[in-house]
């Protein structure tokens, strides 16, 4: 796991620790700045994974960084509302046996990115990007080009008997 960019983003990502212990969350592991001296200057964190329920700030909140929670659910529908609960939506994973749930659930995630039995894959011809306050626009892929263009209509009819403009006398 690499550093993250500074002091600040180090000290953001370990107070979501504290945010998640103050609302009732249990810290399975991680949660700390590592204290191993063999790691130099950067800023670190540990992997950091947390049990939380689904209104809890730090599953409602991106943190960026190397923390992921944990929370149980009831059924499909139920994951589905917890995924869709927030205003953010980067992206987002499922494992499943079931590959049709796991297209299904995919498609039903509010989401810019969606993975299945896996996580963070990419590849620069598929789209990036999130939805609601993940952020806006694509990168990479096709997609990409709508960021850089202005699409224009122009209809021209071509059955009509107009005269052209220097011909009307």
């Amino acid at each position: 796991m690499g550093p993250l960019t500074s002091a600040e983003h180090r000290d953001r990502v370990l107070s979501y620790v504290k945010v998640a212990l103050d609302e009732g969350g249990e810290v399975i592991t991680g949660g700390n700045a590592p204290a191993d001296p063999a790691l130099g200057r950067g800023f670190y964190v540990e992997p950091t994974v947390v049990r939380a329920q689904p209104t809890d700030r730090v599953c409602l909140e991106e943190v960026f960084g190397p923390f992921v929670t944990v929370t149980t659910f009831r059924d499909e529908e139920e994951v589905v509302a917890v995924a869709n609960g927030t205003d953010y939506g980067l992206g987002g994973g499922l494992w499943t046996r079931d590959l049709s749930r796991g297209h299904r659930v995919a498609r039903a995630f509010r989401a810019g990115m969606v993975w299945v039995n896996t996580y963070k894959r990419a590849n620069p011809g598929s789209p990036f990007g999130g939805v609601g306050q993940s952020g806006y626009g694509r990168e990479m892929g096709f997609e990409a080009m709508h960021e850089y263009t202005d699409a224009k209509s122009i209809w021209v009819n071509v059955d009509a008997d107009i005269p052209p403009w220097y011909d009307r006398g």
